[in-house]
């Protein structure tokens, strides 16, 4: 047990808090450390990024620590994630767990939230191996997949739904569950399920399927035109970029 600015190092990971727990076993070369509990102010390291909460168990078997704070963060070159419950990185995998009013952000404005979010990490070994270009150091997000009351936000535009999947390669989500599309100003749309590209601003809106469970949502919308002049719209205009939904495929 180490108190007080108590600091631990393993490779290229360190680990920092106020009380720090070794927990040994016997190994082929002595005694060895399989498990690390971190009390207070707690930080882990990496080169290019950070974790930060108030208690953390770092499994070095597994290579996975869990993480708990108000909230627990995770910090990496471009983007930044954040859990009310827990943390899980699993380092191996390249996959992280957050639980409780979970939150990604990346840069230039987009964020997805959700109950509880699982991000895919790309694997930069694989992609030298396969002599792909490595982008550069520290964790970079592939693809995130969201559970429970679901929240885009983009620019002007918020989709809301029950489940949803987001590719940060291409910049596309698609959002499922009561699907809601709302704009500033009042606009709004609903349906049953949403393809949102993130780098355009284009999102398309479906419905149910006939014969699903609620037998078949049709899309539908509220608009509220602006007044003459409004930011330099005429009076009318619904204030939506896009297409106009149409009856066969429900696209704006």
């Amino acid at each position: 047990i180490a108190r007080g600015n108590a600091h631990a190092v393993r490779g290229n990971i360190t680990v920092d808090a106020d009380m720090l727990t070794a927990h040994y076993r016997k190994g082929a070369k002595g005694d060895e450390i399989w498990r690390l509990d971190a009390d207070g102010n707690v930080t882990i390291r990496s080169p290019n990024d950070t974790a930060t909460g108030h208690k953390a168990v770092y499994d070095l078997d597994k290579s996975i620590f869990v993480l708990k704070g108000a909230p627990a963060k995770l910090v990496t070159p471009n983007d930044t994630f954040t859990a009310t419950e827990s943390l899980e990185y699993w380092e191996i995998k390249k996959m992280a767990v957050l639980r409780g009013d979970a939150t990604a952000s990346q840069q230039g404005g987009k964020t997805l939230k959700a109950d509880t979010l699982t991000a895919h990490f790309k694997d930069k070994e694989k992609d030298k191996a396969a002599g792909r270009q490595d982008s550069g150091g520290g964790l970079e997000l592939q693809r995130a997949d969201a559970y429970g009351h679901v929240v885009i936000l983009s620019g002007s535009e918020t989709v809301t739904g029950d489940r949803g999947d987001y590719n940060a390669e291409s910049g596309i989500a698609t959002v499922s569950g009561s699907v809601k599309i709302s704009r500033e100003g009042g606009n709004q749309l609903e349906g049953g399920w949403a393809h949102v590209n993130l780098n355009t601003g284009v999102s398309k809106l479906f419905p149910v399927a006939a014969g699903g469970a609620d037998g078949g949502q049709r899309v539908q919308g509220v608009f509220v035109p602006q007044k003459k002049g409004e930011k330099g719209e005429p009076q009318g205009r619904a204030g939506f970029s896009g297409s106009v939904p149409t009856p066969r495929t429900g696209e704006r």
